[in-house]
C-alpha cells in the first residue's frame, strides 16, 4: 500500500495496515492521525463517527480503533461510507415529521 505523508509529501510503499506508531521515513511525522483517516472531516469538529472520543490535535498521533488510512485526503468525500455520515437525529426527525404528514401528498 502507498503511504503519503501529510506533512512533507513523501511517498513510499509498505504492506499491512497503518500502525499506531508508524512514522514517515523522511520527516518522522506520525501516520496514525485524524488527518490521515477516511472518517476525518476538517469541516466538522473532527470525526464523522458520533461515538468517537474527541482528539485535540488532528495532526498528532492517536490510538483510535476506528482509524482507516486514506492516502489521498480528497478521497474522503468520494469514498466515505454513508453510514458514517448519517446522523441518528436526522432519522428520528424524519420519522417524527412523517407522523403529521398528510398521506395524500
Amino acid at each position: 500500500m502507498k503511504r503519503r505523508c501529510p506533512k512533507c509529501g513523501a511517498v513510499w510503499e509498505t504492506g499491512g495496515p497503518v500502525g499506531c506508531r508508524e512514522e514517515c521515513p523522511e520527516c518522522a511525522a506520525f501516520m496514525h492521525t485524524c488527518a490521515n483517516c477516511l472518517r476525518y472531516d476538517p469541516g466538522l469538529p473532527g470525526c464523522r463517527l458520533p461515538n468517537t472520543e474527541p482528539v485535540r490535535d488532528p495532526q498528532g498521533q492517536n490510538f483510535c480503533e476506528e482509524f482507516q488510512y486514506v492516502a489521498d485526503p480528497a478521497a474522503r468525500s468520494r469514498h466515505a461510507p454513508s453510514a458514517d455520515t448519517a446522523r441518528p437525529e436526522d432519522d428520528a426527525r424524519r420519522r417524527f415529521e412523517d407522523l403529521f404528514r398528510d398521506p395524500d401528498q
